[in-house]
């Protein structure tokens, strides 16, 4: 009976054992992304449900840089790693709006800074209905997302919104200090309103996605616009502020000390079930040029040591119950069918449609810009 009982525990002990030494054995992958604290709220959730199914053949780790801070400094060293040859590094996988990746490709001088995928890997990748806006192959979609115009219907009858540029131009005028935008390196609201704000100047439409220098000379008109603006928007202590982040104009319009904002449409409506924003918190477009969006993808990097190991986390993240956690907690546009998601949050984003979604990538030409604005608008008085 001790015998038996002895080769009891043994078997006992040797399968605990070997248990603990599968889970040790699942390769480790880097996830790399930059935002607002939103998304990695967002990616804390996806990682921790994700890490804790007994089938997961990873374990993820998230490396978080927040916006303003980070993006640029990801940017860099992801290129420079690249560039410099680095093999089995730590950048395994990136997140990043897919007009973003455009920047990556210039930095490296290649596309192949990003790894072709296996979509036969990823079974839900079928149910997936936001295709990639750009590198179809290498990137896989996981969220929608756009920057809208803002406000609160109490203070501004819907019969006064100003429904086209020239229209929001006076309103901003008849309305100084009402109106406000984030500094666009802080935060890509901002971003997306300054940018739309030049572009819609220029007649011919493929500068939206395209890196070349010749469109910085068709700036000119745009930015006489935005220091036409600069005098009657939101002022602290008497002076312009362009405050920083996504949230900052956000919390000027909770705070009731502006009208009217640029902001993430997902942002809103997590602030509005929050109670931060009120429910009569509105959003809406320009007729004659929308505000951008973008999808936003999963890649994975060739200099990363993960591979193939990582599609069992992007299968994951475009399953339906990844895609209720994006819905949930970040109220993102699915990039499924919704009716696949057991969610009442669906019925929040079902006006977001993201074939009305304006698109811009002009990948590091963005530096340019950026450079331009901090130097002709930021040092207004």
């Amino acid at each position: 009976m001790k015998k038996i009982l002895s080769l009891v525990l043994a078997l006992a002990l040797a399968l605990s054992l070997g248990a603990a030494a599968l889970a040790e054995d699942k390769p480790v992958i880097n996830l790399w992304t930059t935002g607002s604290q939103n998304v990695a709220d967002l990616f804390n959730a996806l990682i921790a449900k994700y890490n804790a199914l007994p089938e997961a053949k990873t374990e993820v780790k998230l490396q978080f840089l927040l916006s303003g801070t980070g993006d640029e400094g990801m940017l860099s060293r992801v290129s420079s790693a690249y560039l410099a040859g680095q093999k089995d590094t730590e950048f395994d996988m990136i997140a990043e709006n897919t007009a973003s990746l455009q920047s990556y490709i210039d930095e490296a001088k290649s596309e192949d800074i990003f790894l072709t995928l296996d979509f036969d890997q990823m079974p839900n990748y079928q149910n997936v209905t936001l295709k990639p806006s750009m590198l179809q192959d290498k990137v896989v979609p996981y969220r929608g997302t756009t920057v809208v115009f803002a406000y609160d219907a109490e203070r501004i009858p819907e019969d006064q919104l100003p429904h086209t540029w020239e229209e929001l131009t006076q309103w901003i005028k008849d309305h100084p200090g009402r109106f406000a935008y984030n500094e666009p390196t802080t935060g890509g609201a901002g971003s997306a309103f300054v940018r739309t704000a030049v572009y819609r100047f220029i007649e011919d439409k493929s500068s939206y996605v395209s890196n070349d220098p010749k469109w910085a000379d068709e700036w000119d008109t745009g930015f006489a616009w935005l220091a036409e603006i600069h005098p009657y928007l939101y002022k602290s202590g008497g002076n312009v502020v362009y405050v920083a982040k996504n949230q900052g104009t956000l919390d000027l319009l909770i705070n009731q000390e502006v009208d009217l904002i640029p902001a993430w449409a997902d942002q809103v409506l997590a602030n509005i079930e929050k109670g931060t924003l009120p429910a009569s918190t509105r959003m809406y477009q320009l007729d004659d040029a929308a505000l951008t969006g973008t999808d936003v993808s999963m890649a994975l990097l060739s200099i990363g040591k993960a591979g193939e190991a990582a599609y069992d986390f992007m299968n994951f993240v475009i399953s339906p119950a990844g895609q209720k956690i994006a819905l949930e907690n970040m109220k993102a546009i699915p990039v499924i069918n919704p009716e696949l998601i057991d969610s009442a949050d669906k019925d929040l984003v079902k006006d977001l449609k993201v074939e009305n979604f304006a698109f811009m990538s002009i990948g590091t030409l963005g530096d340019v810009f950026n450079e331009r604005w901090n130097e002709e608008i930021m040092t207004l008085k």
